[in-house]
């Protein structure tokens, strides 16, 4: 798959070319934002629900497929997931309680309500997802597959 180049910066070429010596604490993430509606959810919060209730197997994407829905990642945070610690232990960077944080949530959904290609985006685990990219490694994640979510309003 081309990836139009906006990855080259950073995939494979580790820490440094997302924080750089001097960098601030944190940085906007390497991917492209995810598309918002003002009409509509970004997701089905009930698919993504049953999805983990139903403890999905994990499976594997090239992270330069993935669109963000998180707009900063730090340096702490991605620290954390280069060192290896996470893969030994599996001690998440934070919210170690939350079911939904264990693993990547990727969800997959049309470009727009109406339909289109599938776009995947990251609901959680965006600091692993960097690590991912920085290493040059594929990222273990849940994936859900799902619509856009429900209108808004009324």
């Amino acid at each position: 798959m081309d990836y139009g180049g906006q990855f080259d910066r950073y995939h494979g070429k580790g820490m440094e070319s997302l924080f750089p010596e001097g960098s601030a604490p944190k940085t906007v993430n390497p991917f492209p934002a995810a598309g918002r509606r003002k009409d509509r959810g970004g997701w089905d919060p009930g698919v993504v629900h049953q999805a983990l209730s139903e403890g999905r197997q994990t499976s594997h994407i090239d992270p330069r497929e993935l669109k963000s829905t998180q707009t900063w990642v730090t340096h702490q945070g991605v620290s954390h997931y280069m060192s290896g610690e996470y893969e030994r232990t599996g001690r998440t960077f934070s919210d170690q309680h939350d079911p939904g944080n264990a693993r990547p949530i990727v969800y997959s959904r049309p470009r727009t309500p109406e339909g289109g290609t599938q776009e995947h985006i990251i609901l959680s685990g965006h600091h692993r997802a960097t690590a991912a990219l920085l290493k040059g490694e594929q990222l273990e994640h849940i994936a859900v597959k799902g619509p856009w979510g429900p209108l808004r309003g009324g």
